[in-house]
C-alpha cells in the first residue's frame, strides 16, 4: 500500500519550524530565559495531554543544564500541588491553544492569592487566555495549514519544542555550562560508552 500522506507532515513541520523562527518575539523569550535564570525558589512546567509531554520534557532538559525543575501534570494543581508554590516559583505552563482549563484555573488561583509564584506561559498565541493570564508568554505560532491533520497540532507540538530547545541552548549559554558539564549531568546511551572509557 503506498504512503499517501507520509511526506505531507514533513514538508509541514519543516515550513512550521521555519514559521517559528521567523516570527517568535525576542523580546519575549528574553523575559522567559531571565524568568528561568534568576528564579529564587522551585521551577515547575506543567501542561495536559500532549502539551504536558512537551513540559514533561522540559523539566527533565532543564535539570540536565543545572536547573533544577519538576514536572506536574496540570490536573494536579487542583488536587494538592498548589499547596506547595511559593512566590518565588516559577511555573511554565505549556499549552498550544491557551485554553486548557487546569491551567486557566491555575492562573486564577495564582492571581487570587497573589503570593504564589510567576507564570510563564508557553502557547500558540500571545493573545491567549493563557498567555493573558501569565506573567510573561511566549508564542509559538504556527500557521493553519501546516497542520496535517487539524485540529491535531502536529506541527504545534514541533514549533513549542524547537522554541524550547532554543530557550535550553540560550539558558546553557548563560549559565556558562561546558560541554563536559553537560556530559558529566547526562553522559548518554551505555551510560556515555562508560564515560567514555573511564576518560581514557
Amino acid at each position: 500500500m503506498p504512503m499517501t500522506r507520509f511526506a505531507l507532515p514533513l514538508k509541514h513541520g519543516v515550513e512550521a519550524l521555519a514559521h517559528t523562527s521567523r516570527t517568535v518575539d525576542h523580546a519575549a523569550a528574553e523575559r522567559v530565559v531571565e524568568r528561568l535564570l534568576k528564579c529564587g525558589g522551585r521551577r515547575f512546567t506543567t501542561g495536559v495531554g500532549k502539551s504536558g509531554l512537551i513540559a514533561a520534557r522540559m523539566a527533565s532538559s532543564l535539570s540536565s543544564i543545572g536547573l533544577p525543575s519538576q514536572w506536574v501534570h496540570g490536573a494536579e494543581w487542583a488536587h494538592g500541588e498548589l499547596g506547595s508554590l511559593r512566590g518565588d516559583d516559577v511555573i511554565v505552563a505549556v499549552s498550544n491553544s491557551g485554553r486548557t482549563a487546569e491551567l486557566l484555573w491555575l492562573g486564577e488561583q495564582l492571581a487570587r492569592r497573589g503570593d504564589g509564584g510567576a507564570l510563564v506561559a508557553l502557547t500558540g498565541s500571545a493573545d491567549s487566555p493563557l498567555a493573558r493570564a501569565s506573567s510573561v508568554a511566549l508564542a509559538c505560532a504556527v500557521p493553519a495549514e501546516c497542520e496535517t491533520l487539524a485540529p491535531l497540532p502536529t506541527s504545534s507540538l514541533l514549533a513549542a519544542d524547537h522554541v524550547f530547545n532554543a530557550l535550553l541552548c540560550e539558558l546553557a549559554a548563560r549559565t556558562q555550562l561546558s560541554d563536559d558539564d553537560v556530559r558529566r549531568s547526562h553522559p548518554g546511551g551505555a551510560i556515555g560508552d562508560a564515560l567514555a572509557r573511564d576518560s581514557n
